[in-house]
């Protein structure tokens, strides 16, 4: 039987090349569609009443020119200041509300936004610069409502670099991080979506850069079996870069998205606050 060796390998590499070039086009595709990948927003229409038993004022915060991000702050009774709510990469503030009474009994103001093309707010995003300077303009709104020593920064998974990116460039009193990531684009690369390339996540948050500029307290809490952001690669690291300053509590028990609901969120928070 006789074999032809240059066809087989013809044959090969069409295939291999073919392979090649789908593989760049999904990175393309990729890159240029990642928002709708990475981001999970819930929309509201702008006629939209939202409903909760506590008192609650809604606003339009404007971050640029005629865009304006949706947002509602809720009153405590004895207020000793506000809690800057950054929250995660899916959802709408109808939902991250519920969360309010938790922050409401220890006698802090709350503040929910809702990012671009979320819930009722205008725009939609299109690189990492927008997030931060939105993020940025929120907290500049709550230093025209309160003193910035009484000011909170708290973000959550997608929010936790934006909170901990506005820390770094303001004063706060205290930054709270909760199932934060050590770096998005690692993140997305290496735990989410591999074996997406680092270079093609166009939305750099790099929590590890801005926490080390951070002045104020900060606290981490991390769910011990959350396994969509590992706490070993991320909030571990995060802790190690000022230990001295960085406080990690791990919540025994919970996943990524149920670290509010437990008792032991809830008690730390109180000694916290």
């Amino acid at each position: 039987m006789k074999i032809n060796f240059p066809k087989i390998f013809r044959r090969l590499l069409r295939v291999v090349v073919v392979l090649a070039i789908l593989h760049v086009l999904i990175l393309v595709f990729l890159y240029f569609k990642q928002e709708r990948f990475f981001f999970n927003p819930k929309t509201l229409d702008k006629t939209y009443v939202f409903n909760f038993e506590e008192p609650f004022e809604e606003l339009n915060i404007e971050v640029d020119d005629n865009v304006f991000l949706n947002a509602l702050l809720f009153k405590a009774e004895a207020s000793k200041g506000v809690i800057v709510y950054y929250h995660g990469n899916a959802g709408a503030i109808h939902d991250w509300g519920k969360r309010a009474p938790l922050y409401l009994e220890n006698n802090y103001d709350i503040l929910f936004v809702d990012y671009r093309g979320y819930g009722k707010s205008d725009g939609k995003y299109s690189n990492s610069k927008q997030l931060l300077n939105d993020a940025q303009k929120v907290y500049d709104f709550a230093k025209t409502r309160y003193s910035e020593e009484n000011i909170i920064t708290l973000g959550f998974s997608l929010g936790s670099g934006l909170a901990t990116y506005v820390a770094s460039k303001n004063n706060p009193k205290m930054l709270i991080i909760n199932a934060p990531y050590y770096s998005w684009k690692t993140l997305i690369s290496e735990q989410i979506a591999p074996p997406i390339p680092e270079f093609i996540v166009k939305y750099d948050i790099p929590t590890y850069k801005f926490i080390k500029e951070v002045k104020c307290p900060i606290k981490i809490f991390h769910g011990s079996r959350d396994f969509l952001v590992h706490i070993d690669e991320n909030s571990k690291k995060l802790q190690a870069i000022a230990p001295e300053n960085i406080d990690l509590t791990i919540i025994t028990d919970a996943g990524h998205n149920g670290i509010h609901i437990t008792k032991q969120y809830y008690d730390a928070l109180k000694a916290l606050l």
